[in-house]
């Protein structure tokens, strides 16, 4: 899930910090023109306009937490929401997950003759997003990450042997878990620290509970010791990354401001040729249910640039 507040760094190593009220709630999504599968990847297609937005949720998360700007977009464009294995109900798959599901997302493109797609991908999912941005550029038509990075930023600030044991036990203890543990660590200890409401704490833990606890820990292994910040000179299409700031949550990992904080992922991201950060105040992890309206604009004028 999350880049800074990580969802299993969190729950490994920081305490709940205060909640507050939300100020929106996301429209709930259309129904789906269609469904699909390809190889991995569970597909909702919604609207049909002339090009085309691919959704790609973060870790344990499915298409639902995209459903506000779903709502926003589908009468535009055509919208493939994609749902990741072993998340979400879906089945687990074997071998390296990265690796294979962003080869079945080159042949979705195939399959369905998609030309230069706007990529949208939340925390793990906008990992994902820039994993492909370094595989074929050429092929998309620019990506938006919402609080995800090509290199776990805790990373930055450990010997990679610590990152990669902590990652094993990270996914070791959720391995261990059930369902309903699972959920329930989730609701009380993980989400807190991700999102401001308590109702969004709630619906988001309902959610996260469908997703396979053994899965969720690969996929959190696998995204916490990947480093993609070698080929970012690759991706030399438009990016635009959306970071939210929150001044309790963020002064934990002793950001000051909303300034060091975009200074920081700027540094982060300085391999990529053509980047932009847009800054979301008032937010965490979760920022599209925290400020809908906020990410739905940023995202309306990136595709307004090139979405075209």
């Amino acid at each position: 899930m999350p880049r800074i507040q990580d969802v299993l760094a969190c729950a490994l190593l920081l305490t709940a910090v205060p909640q507050h009220a939300a100020a929106e709630t996301p429209a709930a999504a259309p129904a789906p023109v269609a469904t699909f599968d390809v190889g991995s990847l569970h597909v909702a297609q919604y609207g049909t306009g002339a090009r085309t937005v691919i959704f790609v949720p973060g870790l344990a998360c499915g298409p639902w937490e995209w459903s506000g700007q779903i709502a926003r977009f589908a009468s535009q464009y055509t919208i493939y929401a994609l749902t990741l294995p072993g998340f979400d109900g879906r089945p687990s798959v074997g071998g390296p997950l990265f690796a294979g599901t962003t080869g079945d997302f080159w042949r979705l493109l195939g399959e369905k003759h998609i030309n230069r797609p706007i990529v949208i991908g939340h925390s793990l999912g906008g990992t994902f997003a820039f994993m492909l941005a370094t595989q074929h550029p050429d092929r998309l038509g620019g990506v938006v990450s919402l609080d995800g990075l090509p290199v776990f930023p805790a990373a930055l600030f450990m010997p990679a042997e610590t990152i990669k044991a902590m990652a094993q036990r990270a996914s070791a203890q959720m391995a261990a878990m059930s369902p309903a543990q699972f959920t329930d660590y989730e609701r009380s200890t993980v989400l807190p620290e991700l999102v401001t409401s308590p109702q969004d704490v709630a619906a988001i833990a309902a959610e996260v509970g469908k997703s396979d606890p053994a899965d969720t820990g690969r996929w959190f292994e696998e995204d916490v010791t990947l480093d993609l910040r070698p080929a970012l000179h690759k991706a030399s299409l438009p990016i635009l990354v959306l970071a939210p700031y929150d001044a309790t949550a963020d002064a934990q990992y002793h950001i000051a401001s909303m300034d060091a904080k975009r200074g920081f992922y700027a540094q982060i991201l300085k391999g990529a040729p053509n980047l932009d950060i847009v800054m979301i105040p008032s937010s965490r992890h979760f920022a599209m249910y925290d400020q809908p309206t906020a990410v739905g604009d940023a995202i309306a004028n990136f595709l307004s640039s090139h979405a075209q």
